[in-house]
């Protein structure tokens, strides 16, 4: 038996060199098939498909009624008119991501999607190098699915990594600054919702009071930039807009991750489905206030926060679990430094799959695996969160040193 794991951890830290480059090669031959056979400059999908909602909507509010964005008859005839698509769901964000896109309505399509994918890109991955400061995180960091997911939808997550990501590297040394892009992260406020229950869990109170400041003075810029139609129309049609996203039908189910969507996608009852993404969010919550209570190490606080936040959210896409990285990022390099616990290596490699397999698998078989994937990384954390060193681990030699660790995973 002992033979058979040295084999497995063999093959399994080879894998650990070839995969980035093998994912790479095969985002681009998806890619390419895309544009050779799908891609249709005249109507159909046009590139970043996701994105062309977003710049629409900026269109439309440079035209002098920001508000009209929220009526999703303007918003469709001019996806219909400028990219041939028909659109399935309303606009569901707040003035505060309006306010961001508007400068994207200034730029060409074409143009706005490069600036748009390039910075957001560019800033992701710098989170993720400042997180995990090893030479190869940046080529798992480009292999990893769910970059794929965020680039080839052309949506947010990026965006929401940094944001995030960036909050929470933050808030040990600058807990203004933290406040500040924990505060942007509010242009998704469902991504939001636990950041001032795990800082108040956490007594970060000058973090949280920067937040909360920082959240107010967004409002009132969006406000001033936009007036107040889009707030009345933004509530107004909120719910309505919840409502079409239920009844989005298998389509929209297909591409979500969440609990909510997973019993929806297995043929059970809205009833239900809101019932068991209630305990979810219960647990996620819960888990959340016990971990920042108890004082964690930071790296385990900050995954747990970003998991319970996917795990929380009822209205999830595969884009999103681009934030994955963040835990990934924070767990791998809290074992590379102080040691693996059995097992955790591998599952860290099968969870960097799920944004991959999760939607292939929706496809397939109806059945959605991401709330287990990152079930399974929230258990990971919370049993190195009861070890205060998993097993004594050299210092890592940052520069010319691979992922790999003589400890077991």
């Amino acid at each position: 038996m002992r033979n058979l794991d040295c084999r497995w951890h063999w093959v399994r830290d080879r894998l650990l060199i070839v995969l980035p480059p093998l994912f790479l090669a095969f985002y681009l031959a998806i890619w390419g098939h895309w544009l050779l056979t799908v891609y249709n400059p005249r109507g159909g999908y046009p590139l970043g498909q996701d994105f062309s909602y977003c710049w629409s909507a900026a269109t439309l509010a440079l035209g002098g009624d920001p508000g009209s964005v929220y009526d999703f008859s303007r918003l469709a005839a001019l996806e219909r008119a400028h990219f041939g698509v028909n659109p399935l769901l309303p606009w569901l964000y707040p003035p505060t991501y309006l306010l961001l896109l508007l400068p994207f309505g200034l730029l060409p399509y074409n143009a706005a999607l490069a600036v748009w994918l390039g910075t957001t890109l560019g800033g992701y991955l710098f989170i993720i190098r400042r997180i995990a400061p090893h030479p190869r995180v940046l080529w798992w960091a480009l292999a990893f699915p769910g970059i794929y997911m965020n680039l080839f939808y052309g949506q947010n997550g990026f965006l929401s990594g940094i944001f995030l990501g960036g909050g929470l590297l933050l808030l040990e040394r600058s807990p203004g600054a933290a406040g500040f892009f924990l505060a942007l992260l509010t242009y998704k406020p469902h991504l939001a919702v636990l950041v001032p229950v795990a800082l108040a869990a956490g007594r970060r109170w000058r973090a949280l009071l920067a937040m909360v400041a920082w959240t107010a003075a967004l409002i009132l810029a969006a406000t001033l930039a936009l007036g107040t139609h889009p707030w009345v129309a933004f509530f107004s049609h909120i719910f309505t807009a919840i409502k079409k996203v239920e009844a989005g039908g298998l389509k929209i189910f297909l591409i979500m991750s969440s609990v909510f969507s997973s019993v929806l996608l297995g043929g059970g009852s809205v009833a239900l489905a809101r019932v068991l993404q209630g305990a979810a969010m219960f647990l996620a919550a819960s888990l959340v206030v016990w971990v920042w209570r108890r004082g964690a190490p930071p790296a385990i606080s900050y995954a747990i926060l970003v998991l319970g936040i996917l795990l929380f959210i009822p209205y999830s896409f595969v884009y999103d679990l681009a934030l994955l990285a963040l835990p990934l990022a924070w767990l791998g390099w809290d074992g590379y430094t102080r040691g693996w616990l059995p097992g955790e290596k591998t599952c860290l490699v099968l969870v960097w799959l799920t944004p991959l397999i999760a939607p292939l698998l929706a496809q397939a078989a109806a059945v959605q695996i991401a709330p287990l994937g990152i079930g399974a990384l929230m258990y990971l954390a919370l049993r190195r969160a009861g070890h205060e060193s998993p097993s004594p681990a050299p210092a890592p030699e940052m520069q010319g040193q691979g992922m790999e660790s003589s400890q077991p995973g």
